[in-house]
């Protein structure tokens, strides 16, 4: 009688992207950051307000709503565009249909307790387009596509900032305004930083081009807090944020060249230190 081993446990395959739940863990960043230090700038001025009506009450909730499922419904249609059949673009389109009116409510609200953030249009309209526009190029992870991603999300803390205000978009306080170009800065950043540890790994002219773009960011932050006057903690926070920024945009690619080995995945983890310094410089310029 033969003994015949057992079978290895066959491993499940691997499901398709889920449409519903993006999956860019940077992205996420991104897309928390600026919301959750956007809303402390908007709590901070409705604070401070000495006739606080219930705008800004349904405004800045309405303003969040419009922005993460705004985001969920592009993160969806940029696998619908890339979907090679057509049950697949139909089952990415999906959350499509569903993100994208929730955000829609979410913008008519906003609108309806604060028609003046309709000026905002001028900015985000052209970010916007021309995120769209690589992803129906098939381009949805170029550097275009994300700075122009960066730039929104860096937009939306002076937009909470301008609600939590009930004002114009001419009354922002101006450590709103800085806040969100520091942000720009630093997020903007970390695009070339990432290509150098995986797409552009390798590529020296998109090492020192990456370099390169710290340094000036570098320069133009110590000049907003020098311009702007910024508290001495805020002003520490922030140089120091663009410092270790350039420092790992260096050291990272240096050191994968050396051998040390590098995943998407420890990149990430890298950078979560470099963000808690940049949120805690946006905090103290706010507060």
């Amino acid at each position: 009688m033969t003994i015949t081993a057992p079978k290895a446990p066959t491993k499940k395959r691997k499901k398709g992207i889920s449409a519903w739940v993006p999956n860019q863990h940077g992205a996420w960043a991104m897309l928390i950051s600026p919301a959750a230090l956007g809303l402390v700038g908007a709590v901070v001025a409705m604070s401070r307000s000495k006739d606080l009506t219930w705008h800004p009450f349904i405004a800045v909730p309405a303003i969040l709503v419009a922005w993460f499922f705004g985001y969920f419904a592009f993160f969806a249609f940029g696998l619908v565009a890339r979907a090679r059949t057509a049950r697949r673009k139909k089952q990415y389109l999906a959350p499509v249909l569903v993100y994208g009116p929730v955000s829609l409510v979410g913008i008519v609200a906003a609108l309806f307790a604060q028609p003046q953030l309709v000026w905002w249009a001028l900015f985000f309209a052209p970010l916007v387009t021309l995120a769209v526009w690589e992803t129906l190029h098939g381009r949805a992870r170029s550097v275009v596509s994300g700075v122009s991603t960066t730039i929104a999300s860096a937009i939306l803390l002076p937009v909470l900032v301008m609600s939590g205000q009930n004002t114009t978009m001419g009354e922002i306080a101006l450590p709103a305004w800085g806040s969100a170009i520091f942000l720009a800065l630093y997020f903007t950043g970390t695009i070339p930083m990432v290509k150098t540890m995986v797409r552009e790994k390798g590529n020296q002219r998109f090492f020192y081009g990456s370099v390169a773009y710290h340094v000036m960011a570098l320069a133009i932050v110590v000049a907003l807090v020098v311009v702007g006057k910024a508290g001495a903690v805020a002003s520490v926070l922030l140089i120091l944020t663009m410092v270790i920024a350039l420092f790992r945009a260096w050291w990272l690619p240096v050191s994968a060249r050396q051998g040390r080995p590098w995943t998407a995945r420890t990149v990430g983890m890298a950078e979560v230190p470099v963000l808690l310094v940049a949120c805690a410089g946006v905090i103290a310029t706010l507060i």
